[in-house]
């Protein structure tokens, strides 16, 4: 299993359906104010993957590309598009996957870094994806 690096997390808000990047990953480069985000999901795991790098997120056969939006110029904000909460909301099965107030949390590995990705997480994925709770 890859070692995980958790870089932060926070509440997504019900109404702009954003959330605040962690400054460890802007510090990292792994997303930059007013870049673009590229979203997709491992196949392996159903987890949500973001990158500033479309490539990485295309031609990987084992993530499937969902969409990409913008993280505002003025604020490390970051809106999670709605392809990301159906994506969550199928996973469940019943009801809503993630809603407002819900916090996701970010996590990245060596391996990911060097492709400029990160996993954004819903609380309730985090230990079966990284191996351990909070």
């Amino acid at each position: 299993m890859p070692e995980y690096e958790r870089l932060g997390g926070a509440s997504v808000s019900g109404n702009s359906q954003e959330l605040p990047v962690p400054q460890q990953a802007v510090n990292m480069e792994l997303v930059k104010q007013g870049g673009e985000v590229y979203w997709g999901v491992r196949e392996e795991d159903g987890a949500v993957v973001a990158s500033q790098l479309y490539d990485p997120v295309e031609d990987d056969p084992g993530i499937r590309f969902l969409t990409s939006t913008v993280i505002r110029d003025d604020s490390r904000q970051l809106r999670v598009p709605d392809a990301v909460f159906d994506h969550w909301d199928d996973i469940v099965e019943s009801g809503s996957g993630v809603v407002g107030g819900d916090r996701l949390e970010f996590v990245t590995t060596d391996e990911m870094a060097e492709d400029e990705q990160m996993l954004v997480l819903p609380e309730w994925q985090v230990e079966d994806v990284v191996g351990e709770s909070e």
